[in-house]
């Protein structure tokens, strides 16, 4: 008997040890469990607070942005040539100058053009001349006018003072990739230049520019300005040179009619940057083009393999 009650005594010392780590295995549970729904209680509550201000003050802006950025109407058509007014401006600043001022502008732009160099020197002394470069100078202007070529913008002003000397006329056009592809039901209109076809390959809201030579005269209102060349690149729609400085809009009619697209025409996504003009320089692509040599019709590869771009429908 003592033996037995010594087993029976070992036994509830075993089970109150189990009562007493099942207990506190229990609390400690509960505890965890406590703690970790009032931090997650608190952090959902505090991420509800946080979105609904970001949702009020998105809200109020977006009720702002409405209210003063309402669209009245979409331009998708243009008539007129705008750019005119903003170089009949520069014009008259540039008449507004001082005697001595004006010379000197116009010695910058002349050693721009026949130099191809502006020295840095006279731009230090006299900074504003740079505004004056990003309007009359095709290598300084701003995109889609700027092209990698030292000429002249022809005004009336710019002719006032580099007239009577020997001047190799250029026109700068530009349009979205997408006006100048044939369109795929109605096409083009005409046979168009190999160069043009080559656009093929741009995505449709690149911008492009074309740099077209034209011909060789003196500054005069009178002279003959090609508006555009065809594909054998012989001069086409000739106007005077005063149609195309005073009436712009008939250089814009020649792209898109060069183009096979006479529909854009009134795009606002088609334009130009005006006549240019370049002194003293003679054009080797105009005397290949009087020459009737055949490398001014250029070569360019065929893309016999089409890339993974197209497989994946990314280009057309």
């Amino acid at each position: 008997m003592p033996r037995r009650a010594r087993h029976e005594a070992r036994d509830r010392h075993r089970e109150r040890r189990r009562d007493i780590r099942r207990k506190l295995k229990e609390q400690i549970r509960k505890q965890f469990l406590r703690r970790l729904s009032r931090r997650f209680r608190d952090s959902i509550k505090r991420w509800v607070e946080e979105f609904q201000e970001t949702r009020e003050r998105l809200t109020l802006l977006r009720d702002v942005i409405e209210g003063r950025a309402k669209v009245v109407f979409k331009v998708t058509k243009q008539y007129f040539a705008r750019r005119v007014r903003e170089y009949y401006t520069y014009d008259r600043f540039v008449m507004d100058l001082p005697e001595d001022l004006r010379n000197t502008l116009v010695n910058v732009l002349r050693s721009a053009v026949v130099g191809k160099f502006v020295d840095p020197t006279v731009l230090e002394q006299y900074p504003w001349i740079r505004y004056f470069l990003y309007i009359y100078i095709m290598y300084y202007s701003k995109f889609p006018c700027r092209h990698i070529t030292y000429a002249v913008k022809l005004t009336p002003v710019t002719i006032n003072f580099f007239g009577g000397v020997k001047v190799t006329y250029y026109v700068l056009r530009w349009a979205r990739a997408r006006d100048a592809k044939a369109d795929p039901y109605i096409g083009r209109s005409r046979t168009v230049d190999f160069y043009i076809t080559f656009l093929r390959y741009k995505f449709d809201p690149d911008i492009i520019n074309a740099l077209e030579v034209g011909d060789e005269g003196t500054n005069d209102w009178n002279d003959r300005f090609p508006l555009a060349r065809d594909a054998f690149r012989h001069d086409e729609y000739v106007v005077p040179l005063r149609r195309a400085i005073l009436q712009p809009h008939w250089v814009k009619w020649a792209w898109a009619k060069t183009m096979g697209k006479p529909e854009v025409f009134t795009s606002v996504d088609v334009g130009h940057c005006s006549a240019y003009g370049i002194l003293e320089r003679p054009s080797k692509a105009l005397q290949l083009i009087k020459h009737q040599d055949r490398r001014v019709l250029g070569t360019r590869p065929r893309h016999r393999i089409k890339e993974i771009l197209y497989r994946t429908g990314l280009r057309i």
